[in-house]
């Protein structure tokens, strides 16, 4: 007999999350929205007390933190150098600036101002204190959180003794396993246009995932036009502005969600060259490319094999 499937959707980090599990225990899912709404209370940059929020708060003061959110951002901070700083977590400054909902543009002057303060160089991790050299620095860990999270609820369904199900964290997905019949999961690439602009959310490609993670960031998904201009929310943290590349999204694979989250919105501001590149020199990350030519570029692990197995 198969098991049955336990669905929950909720509402969390600003988006529709959905976790998917095969199990014949209905308690299995009882934690999924708990855990999020905790490690929000402890990520989000703008909840009063969450353990960043004070961290942003203390004037550069030594916080003492849970042990896992020391551990998060000594993680997220392997992330920004591997990068170079194109993934920097003290753009929180810079980030509070601009409004896509609102389509508020800043001036030039608040963002130079902002920029001054973004080196994720000065952020500190030393056992279970975090602090920061820049007292008006701000850490955001926006950009890397899901990631964080979606490896978590995996290793909390497992730990529940599930072995086949799926987490979407507002796109960002991490397979368990395969699916009950024995074959991988099919995971949808969205095609890179906003939502506005297709009949439901299309999919281009496809690929067959077992035990691994696909987080996709483009520069459709939060953006607005102003003057012939399209402004979205993947920020260069060397302009403060919107990144000018010759991408459209950028579709990462990896064993952890983490990694996968960690460079995704790095290799759309690389552009397509430098980010095929920086994948073909890590073993832990495998991509799909969409240039603004409309092309598909995808790493020699995946090559032309769309859909492509992991």
């Amino acid at each position: 007999m198969s098991q049955a499937s336990q669905v929950k959707d909720f509402f969390a980090f600003n988006t529709f999350n959905r976790v998917t599990a095969y199990t014949d225990d209905p308690a299995a899912l009882e934690s999924v929205v708990g855990t999020c709404e905790r490690f929000e209370r402890l990520f989000s940059r703008t909840l009063p007390g969450s353990q960043i929020h004070r961290i942003n708060a203390a004037g550069g003061a030594r916080v003492d933190v849970a042990p896992e959110v020391a551990a998060f951002v000594a993680s997220a901070l392997a992330y920004c150098e591997r990068s170079g700083g194109l993934f920097d977590i003290t753009m929180g400054g810079v980030v509070e600036l601009w409004d896509f909902y609102a389509q508020t543009i800043p001036e030039r002057s608040a963002v130079a101002e902002a920029l001054r303060h973004v080196d994720y160089r000065g952020v500190h991790v030393e056992g279970t204190g975090v602090w920061l050299d820049d007292p008006r620095a701000r850490i955001d860990l926006g950009g890397i959180a899901k990631g964080y999270i979606a490896d978590e609820l995996v290793r909390q369904l497992k730990e529940s003794g599930v072995a086949s199900g799926i987490v979407n964290l507002g796109g960002n997905v991490a397979v368990l396993g395969e699916k009950p019949d024995g074959s991988a999961w099919r995971v949808g690439l969205r095609t890179p246009v906003p939502l506005s602009a297709q009949d439901g959310e299309g999919h281009f490609a496809s690929l067959l995932l077992r035990d691994c993670s696909v987080v996709t960031s483009g520069i459709y998904e939060r953006a607005f036009t102003r003057g012939g201009v399209l402004f979205h929310h993947i920020l260069d943290p060397k302009t403060g502005f919107p990144a000018v590349s010759d991408l459209l999204g950028a579709s990462i694979v990896s064993k952890r969600s983490l990694d996968a989250d960690g460079y995704s919105t790095a290799l759309v501001i690389m552009g397509l060259d430098k980010a095929l590149d920086f994948v073909e020199g890590d073993a832990d990350i495998e991509a799909v490319l969409v240039t603004k030519a409309g092309e598909v570029y995808a790493s020699s692990a995946i090559g032309g094999a769309i859909p492509f197995e992991m």
